[in-house]
């Protein structure tokens, strides 16, 4: 993930399991795991007991960050956007971070990627936790045996169609990239797939008699898991010509990308534009807490950068219909990139994120976005003019009555008014009758 600049990578590495202390009559014995053994005066505050898994962190930012293993507080562990589990077993977590991580999924929107291990899917309780209420495969059952190696990997239909799975661009090349890699030994026992879930690559025995599922996934609440069930996908790496391109780097970043792309900001905006030039834009602007649940009477600012450089603030409402979104609106009248950016803050004046997105507006196009006859168009034009829409195969028949039809026909003609003899005539009217009017009241 270093060569990925858009994946930070936070990991946490278990080098020692949490084993029993038992001292009975011996003061001397120490609480101290003996990995730490030596490390000075502080080595009891510092170092985990017996009682604890010793634990390296690797690529946190702050020397606080995941001090403490796995988060139990959805303060720290919602900060994340996706979990990977590689080689944990369910007896690793507690019944509450379990829970979290289940929060995680369904209501933050987060990803999680199992990966097994040599007690993880196949292990007794492992069926009785949430974990296996996440994994989009059952628990195997007791009568079920593994597959034994050597073994391949096959893309599925579904898994061909999928871009963050398969590595290349044509079916051919990725059958034929699928045939090149190296024969797997390991792989963890599960059950059978759940309804809902994809099944996007299996494992096939070397008879091709037996399969079993390799990755699978599916959504779950807000979010989505997957299964990888192969345990030494570390030989892909191992026996690739180094001439030949990162094969297993560019699938783990995809898998990677797939988990993260789609998990809920707290601060978010997006644009509905509309095929219709005459009609604005809409500005939609969402909203979430520090648990990523609407979040009401929040203070938008949104500001539109048109074309010319100068940004615009907009006037924000909130939607009736959904919490925590806040919408506005915006005539492009110019061509050209448009760019917008939201400001939201708490009801408490607390920053709660910073969002961008932007459109591009093209009047002069528009005719273009749609080649297919506008029939409602035409028959609407046809009705208030007094026309008529021919279909192509009624065209001859059209042209032969043309002589039959009756076609009405407008002529422009200009004349002078004052040589019309009625209008002579009522001139005269109208002077007669004013001269009678006159001697009528004595005024002539």
């Amino acid at each position: 993930m270093q060569v990925d600049a858009e994946v930070q990578l936070v990991g946490l590495l278990r080098i020692a399991r949490s084993e029993p202390k038992f001292s009975f009559r011996d003061k001397e014995v120490s609480d101290t795991n003996p990995l730490f053994a030596g490390l000075g005066a502080d080595e009891e505050e510092t170092a985990e007991q017996y009682d604890e898994p010793v634990i390296i962190r690797l690529g946190v930012k702050e020397s606080e960050e995941l001090s403490d293993g796995f988060p139990e507080s959805a303060e720290e562990l919602f900060a994340y956007h996706a979990v990977i589990l590689d080689d944990i077993e369910s007896d690793f977590f507690k019944q509450d971070q379990m829970l979290l991580l289940r929060r995680f999924v369904s209501a933050r929107g987060g990803g999680l990627l199992l990966l097994g291990g040599q007690e993880a899917f196949d292990d007794r309780t492992f069926a009785e936790t949430p974990l296996a209420e996440l994994s989009p495969v059952y628990a195997p059952r007791r009568s079920q045996d593994p597959i034994k190696g050597p073994f391949r990997i096959r893309l599925t239909r579904e898994g061909l169609l999928q871009p963050w799975v398969r590595l290349r661009d044509k079916e051919t090349a990725e059958l034929n990239r699928q045939q090149e890699m190296p024969s797997f030994l390991t792989a963890n026992r599960v059950g059978d797939v759940k309804p809902g879930a994809t099944q996007l690559a299996v494992i096939e025995s070397a008879d091709g008699e037996r399969q079993q599922p390799a990755l699978v996934a599916q959504r779950f609440g807000k979010g989505r898991t997957a299964a990888l069930t192969v345990g030494d996908l570390w030989r892909w790496s191992m026996r690739r010509d180094e001439a030949a391109s990162d094969d297993p780097g560019q699938a783990w970043r995809q898998i990677a990308h797939w988990l993260v792309n789609d998990v809920p900001r707290r601060a978010e905006v997006r644009v509905e534009t509309s095929r219709d030039p005459s009609q604005p834009v809409r500005i939609v602007a969402t909203a979430r807490d520090d648990a990523y649940l609407p979040m009401d009477n929040a203070k938008v600012q949104l500001r539109v950068t048109p074309p010319d450089g100068k940004p615009i603030p907009l006037a924000v409402n909130m939607d009736d219909e959904q919490p925590g979104l806040y919408e506005a609106s915006y005539w492009s009248r110019d061509p050209g990139a448009y760019r917008v950016e939201a400001t939201i803050s708490a009801p408490d004046g607390s920053r709660v994120g910073r969002a961008e997105a932007g459109w591009t507006a093209e009047s002069g196009t528009v005719e273009f976005n749609q080649l297919e006859i506008d029939r409602e168009l035409l028959n609407r034009i046809a009705s208030q003019t007094g026309g008529e829409v021919i279909d192509a195969d009624s065209l001859h028949q059209f042209v032969t009555e043309l002589s039959t039809r009756d076609v009405p026909v407008t002529e422009t003609w200009v004349y002078p008014i004052w040589h019309r003899p009625w209008v002579l005539f009522a001139a005269i009217v109208c002077l007669c009758g004013e001269w009678g009017l006159r001697r009528w009241k004595g005024l002539a």
